[in-house]
């Protein structure tokens, strides 16, 4: 186990998150991972991949497009970053201050915007800008001549990167690898996403009662994870009744009545630039059949199913095999069985973006060993078909330890929890 002794905030007496020596730590990894693949540099347009490399915190509701890209040159420290003049380059430079020599205006590092209307006339003027500026950076620190990797942009940026001489590469495959293991302050601050979570639910079960719609439950959890320091919620689950079976990935003004599951899933609450994948299932106002009961404990016991597998020096192929999978390892009740019971299993990476590495959905996907510190997620769904008992969701992050696993969600799951009484 990895201990959390701490909260968010600051003292004088405990050693907490030394967050300048994890941005230099992040740094000196990502340029090892260019290094192995024989890249330069990289433009990175993803929110959280440019956050791993320390670029500040900045227009956070520019994260779902490719707004702003870093600038990452290997052997030349923290990124170049962009910033307006006049408008956030003297908030930057005094919250960002090791940044120093990397934030760049509008004139010295131009930035198209991707997303955004552009007559033939501007995108030949821009791109060619931006780019110019980009080689004459990567000219003056000596790596021009070597590939320059990106995640994801507008094709003009593409097309003018290579009219300049500049030969292009993928830029996901090694930032994601990059992110796979790691550091122990990165599993900390994903226990206290985690934490963040909880304290959400705490407000569902304190102040939820029968009749709610989702919407409604959906605010008592929003209230106590932005209460608790949530930077942000990527996005809602949330599925009451008949919306539980099949699962729903939204959620309604549907209300929430006696004798049925609450589905619940605030998507990846953000803490520093950290998330986890955080589902549980509630029970409202009643109490369960014997139906729902043996339903909800399929779920319970696939956590355990996968619990028993996972390890240390197995790979993402061993994991795809011996996971729980319907009538081959794992097997259902007789009376779900009759009810033509389904599950599916949800699997991948967590932490710093959305269905990271390490995968294990099938032996197709790529072939890792599991080692200390990497996390990944297991997320169960369980139905009966067309049967108004309902479906339950259940997921945990795991962290992968020196002999086994423990799971950062500590909320519990392993009997149904009643609310709305």
């Amino acid at each position: 186990m990895l201990p959390l002794r701490f909260g968010k905030g600051n003292v004088d007496w405990q050693a907490r998150i030394d967050f300048g020596e994890l941005r230099k730590k992040r740094v000196e990894r990502a340029n090892q991972f260019m290094a192995k693949y024989g890249i330069g540099s990289a433009i990175i347009y993803n929110h959280d991949r440019k956050r791993y490399v320390s670029y500040p915190w900045n227009h956070p509701y520019a994260k779902q497009v490719p707004a702003y890209f870093a600038l990452l040159i290997r052997g030349a420290g923290f990124p170049y970053v962009p910033v307006h003049s006049g408008v956030d380059e003297e908030p930057v430079k005094e919250d960002a201050p090791w940044m120093e020599g990397r934030i760049m205006t509008e004139k010295e590092l131009l930035q198209p915007r991707t997303y955004r209307y552009m007559t033939p006339e501007m995108v030949k003027k821009q791109y060619p800008t931006s780019v110019r500026q980009i080689k004459g950076l990567l000219e003056k620190h000596g790596v021009a001549d070597l590939p320059i990797s990106v995640d994801f942009c507008n094709p003009h940026m593409i097309f003018h990167l290579q009219e300049a001489g500049l030969k292009v590469v993928d830029g996901n495959s090694w930032m994601d690898e990059c992110g796979m293991v790691k550091f122990d302050e990165e599993i900390l601050l994903m226990k206290m996403s985690a934490a963040i979570v909880e304290a959400g639910y705490g407000e569902l079960i304190k102040d939820f009662r029968i009749g709610m719609t989702e919407n409604q439950a959906q605010s008592l959890v929003a209230r106590g994870v932005y209460a608790a320091g949530a930077e942000y919620i990527e996005g809602w689950v949330v599925n009451a009744g008949d919306r539980t079976n099949p699962r729903c990935f939204n959620w309604s003004d549907r209300p929430c009545r006696p004798g049925e599951f609450l589905s619940m899933e605030p998507c990846h609450v953000n803490y520093c630039g950290y998330k986890v994948c955080y589902d549980r299932t509630f029970f409202v106002g009643n109490k369960p059949t014997d139906l729902q009961k043996k339903l909800y404990q399929v779920a319970v016991d696939l956590h355990a199913k996968f619990q028993s597998v996972l390890k240390p020096g197995i790979t993402t192929h061993d994991l795809a095999t011996m996971k729980p999978r319907a009538r081959i390892n794992f097997q259902f009740p007789k009376e779900l069985e009759e009810f033509h019971v389904t599950f599916s299993n949800h699997s991948a990476g967590m932490g710093i973006t959305w269905d990271s590495a390490p995968h294990y959905y099938s032996t197709e996907d790529p072939l890792v060993v599991l080692e200390k510190n990497m996390t990944l997620t297991y997320h169960v769904r369980v139905r009966l078909a067309d049967h108004e008992t309902g479906g339950v969701a259940i997921e945990n992050t795991y962290r992968v330890t020196e002999t086994g696993w423990e799971n950062l969600c500590k909320w519990p799951y392993e009997e149904i929890m009643t609310i709305g009484l």
